[in-house]
């Protein structure tokens, strides 16, 4: 079978497409993905069973709404023509898109009115992204356009895939869409993280702390760095903090000043992105996860946090911002809670974690053991339901 995808994002740099790219592959599909085009990437490129259409729109972040609309609406404009082409073409069964934005999924209206299924991912909820970013209230007229274009991009899709129960639960007090939405979790790939041995890494003297992933202003590392230093102090050793990513450009200089003012250039670390492939052996390398957040409405409400899994999967004791969708997913047993805004609270989690190690056997432990039923063996199981389900439901246009 050969599928359609739209995603307002770099590809193969989306790790959720692309774990869904290459299920598909595993079973023999192809894709046509279509997606933003970065400086020095091809307009069309092969990678795997995948053929890339990169279109001439790059993603800035921290632009204000403004900039964000014109940059949404100047990618769906040529999604929709590149993706209308491409369908008299090969005639897709389903073409899945992906959010944000949630309007993005009005680009297969005439696949959809020709024959096609659409299959609509919602990896964000935005109205509640939308108040944490920008502090819109619940009531204004923002909110319920946001909310009122959610409902329409969800009665539009055939099926719809979610990243958590929490997000699910959230969108099934607005839309009476149980009978077509599925939770595909953000679950690590097995073929890249997978158990490695101990838990006990600690060498040279050093207790190392890792955390890769985006760097936003959501994820609060004011509080993590201040954690780290006081750590640092009650310890009989070097306390180290390695933070992988990209983000906001504007934040991350403000972190990096924010560290040098407290004296932790040398022991906090900031490298570039680096590809899914490498993570893993960077976390082996570690003794604890960091996963900081800023405990808000969109974070507390439905954000599970990918790298979790990940430190999850691979056996790494984590500490993590006490937030209501993960707790939702993990106890006190299975991974250390600190209070979003409390950096002698994660220190103590940090000095815990140090002079136990027991204690981050045991946690590593029922946190994988939390997780069972969850890994990604499950979800691609899920996922192939799903596609197979719409592929085979006919067409259904508006």
């Amino acid at each position: 079978m050969r599928l359609a995808m739209v995603v307002h994002a770099y590809y193969p740099h989306d790790v959720r497409v692309r774990r869904q790219v290459e299920a598909l592959a595993d079973r023999g599909d192809s894709v046509d993905v279509i997606c933003l085009r970065n400086h020095g990437e091809q307009p069309v490129e092969q990678i795997g069973n995948a053929t890339v259409h990169r279109l001439p729109v790059r993603h800035l972040r921290g632009q204000g709404v403004l900039g964000y609309l014109k940059e949404y609406a100047a990618f769906f404009a040529l999604a929709t023509l590149a993706l209308t082409r491409l369908y008299f073409r090969h005639r897709y069964a389903v073409v899945q898109v992906h959010n944000m934005p949630d309007f993005l999924v009005f680009t297969a209206v005439i696949p959809k009115c020709l024959g096609s299924r659409v299959v609509l991912d919602m990896h964000d909820v935005t109205p509640e992204l939308y108040q944490s970013l920008y502090g819109i209230d619940q009531k204004s007229g923002i909110f319920h356009l946001l909310t009122f274009v959610e409902q329409a991009s969800l009665a539009f899709a055939d099926r719809v895939l979610t990243v958590n129960r929490n997000i699910r639960d959230l969108f099934l007090t607005r839309n009476p869409i149980a009978h077509k939405m599925e939770v595909v979790m953000n679950a690590p790939d097995p073929r890249y993280f997978k158990q490695r041995g101990s838990c006990s890494r600690s060498t040279n003297g050093t207790f190392k702390l890792f955390h890769h992933g985006q760097i936003l202003r959501r994820y609060n590392f004011e509080t993590a760095l201040e954690g780290v230093r006081l750590a640092g102090q009650k310890l009989p050793c070097e306390v180290s903090l390695d933070i992988y990513g990209d983000g906001e450009e504007a934040y991350i200089d403000e972190i990096k000043t924010r560290a040098s003012s407290l004296g932790m250039d040398r022991c906090v670390r900031f490298h570039d992105r680096v590809p899914v492939e490498r993570v893993p052996d960077l976390i082996s390398q570690a003794d604890v996860g960091l996963v900081p957040c800023r405990k808000d409405v969109f974070v507390d409400t439905v954000m599970l946090p990918v790298r979790l899994l990940e430190y999850v999967a691979m056996g790494l004791p984590s500490v993590v911002s006490r937030v209501g969708t993960v707790e939702s997913y993990f106890d006190d047993s299975q991974v250390g809670y600190y209070r979003h805004d409390s950096p002698d609270e994660l220190s103590d989690k940090i000095v815990e974690l140090y002079e136990d190690q027991r204690l981050r056997t045991d946690r590593a432990r029922e946190a994988l053991r939390a997780f069972d039923g969850l890994d990604w063996p499950a979800m691609v199981k899920r996922y192939y339901r799903v596609i197979d389900d719409a592929a085979h439901g006919g067409s259904s246009c508006p």
